[in-house]
């Protein structure tokens, strides 16, 4: 259907493949619910796009974990997710990271984190002169989910210095696309979990980059660590 159907002059079409999404379970009623009986979609969310075509009821995952194993594996029912957007907008959705999540019909008893997601953005525009759907690009990217660990504890001093760094974060957030990469430096101490609380409580949503976004970033002459994203408008 994606490579089939035609698509509106100035606009492209964007396809997003998933592999095999490893996941894990947290499940605090194992004798009430389980997964196995679980209805398990998966979420984007496109920080400020606003793209009418996805599906806000989710898409639907299938388990493909080992026969009588944990849950450990998922993958897309579909063969891809996709959806049309204006050619305005590809700059923002290639610049900024998906944000992906699962949720089942038992969100209060079982909660599903994203180990690993690795995921492709093809890129399709309508070739006039060959009188078809074209390939323009197609850009391999993953997603790991934060996951805040409240036995963590933090001093005063800890948090002040969170709170600098977040200042400092939230600065650099570009308000045209109400997001932006930045460089936090959290190697000394691991503040990420509260970093992201903190956000969170801000109005702001902060993710930790995984390691070939940070290296693909690093290519094009920046340095970023974090991205961080408005997702309150007061």
């Amino acid at each position: 259907m994606a490579y089939e159907l035609p698509i509106k002059e100035g606009e492209v079409r964007i396809v997003i493949k998933i592999e095999d999404i490893n996941v894990e379970e947290e499940n605090s009623a194992k004798e009430f619910v389980s997964s196995t009986d679980d209805e398990i979609n998966l979420f984007l969310n496109l920080v400020d796009l606003d793209i009418k075509t996805i599906d806000n009821e989710g898409f639907r995952l299938l388990n493909t974990s080992e026969e009588n194993s944990m849950l450990e594996s998922l993958s897309l029912e579909k063969e891809s997710i996709w959806f049309d957007v204006d050619m305005s907008a590809m700059s923002d959705l290639l610049n900024n990271t998906i944000q992906f999540s699962i949720v089942g019909k038992y969100p209060k008893h079982i909660n599903y984190f994203i180990k690993a997601l690795n995921y492709k953005i093809e890129w399709l525009q309508y070739d006039k002169q060959k009188d078809t759907i074209s390939t323009v690009s197609v850009t391999k990217r993953n997603f790991t989910q934060s996951r805040n660990d409240s036995t963590v504890k933090y001093s005063l001093e800890d948090v002040a210095k969170c709170a600098e760094l977040l200042s400092r974060a939230i600065k650099k957030i570009d308000l045209r696309t109400g997001s932006s990469y930045v460089r936090i430096n959290t190697d000394v101490v691991n503040f990420d979990p509260l970093l992201v609380v903190m956000a969170e409580k801000l109005g702001y949503q902060l993710e930790v980059l995984d390691e070939n976004t940070i290296k693909e970033i690093h290519k094009e002459g920046r340095k970023a660590t974090h991205i961080i994203s408005l997702i309150i408008n007061y």
